[in-house]
């Protein structure tokens, strides 16, 4: 285990990211050490010198080949190492609109377009379910 005073949180961003009809986005994580074979909602870390919209523009292009629009800022999120030397996360949630044809990149198995009430159901990773709870209302 690394010296805890050299660990460091980790910025990244998750997308809730809507189509024309209004459905929401999920992933089924792939090739992972992290929600392997998991659902989760697309997204990353935060590159030095990258804004937080660019980051989840430059995810859902990495991940899924869409286009990104309407960016806003829903919540943002302290996740705790689940044990210690582990990774810790200060995840930004964003809703966004989307556009074009899903091409899933090899962090990804399958796709699934759902309401936002239906995601609960895929007990998405990551802290996801309290941004989709949020956003739900």
């Amino acid at each position: 285990m690394a010296d805890s005073s050299s660990l460091r949180p980790v910025v990244a961003v998750r997308a809730l990211a809507f189509d024309s009809k209004g459905r929401l986005l999920l992933l089924r994580r792939a090739n992972s050490a992290y929600g392997n074979g998991e659902w989760c909602l697309p997204g990353g870390k935060l590159d030095y010198g990258d804004t937080l919209e660019e980051t989840v523009a430059k995810e859902m292009r990495e991940e899924t080949g869409l286009a990104v629009a309407e960016t806003a800022f829903l919540l943002f999120q302290n996740s705790l190492p689940v044990e210690p030397g582990k990774m810790h996360c200060v995840n930004f949630y964003f809703t966004c609109r989307c556009g074009g044809e899903v091409i899933l990149n090899p962090e990804s198995s399958e796709f699934a377009w759902v309401t936002p009430q239906d995601a609960l159901a895929f007990r998405p990773v990551f802290g996801a379910e309290a941004a989709i709870r949020k956003l739900i209302g």
